[in-house]
């Protein structure tokens, strides 16, 4: 199981956000722990999903519809 701080790590790794020494020994550790590096790789899949998502913008229809509803919210107070 990896620890929260080595999650915490992991995750500053990911956006790139580590101190370089602690990068390079969290790098060494990658290359000798398999588990790691697998937590690694599935926090890396996350990141592309999550960048994937945030760059679509919702249709004009959604749009609408919640335009429409913020209206009808303003109406009945």
């Amino acid at each position: 199981m990896i620890q929260t701080s080595t999650q915490n790590e992991l995750i500053q790794y990911v956006y790139d956000e580590l101190a370089d020494d602690a990068c390079a020994q969290l790098e060494s550790a990658l290359m000798q722990d398999s588990e790691l590096a697998e937590g690694c790789s599935d926090l890396l899949l996350l990141q592309q999903l999550l960048d994937g998502a945030a760059s679509k913008a919702p249709s004009e229809r959604s749009v609408q519809n919640i335009l429409n509803y913020s209206k009808s919210l303003s109406l009945q107070s």
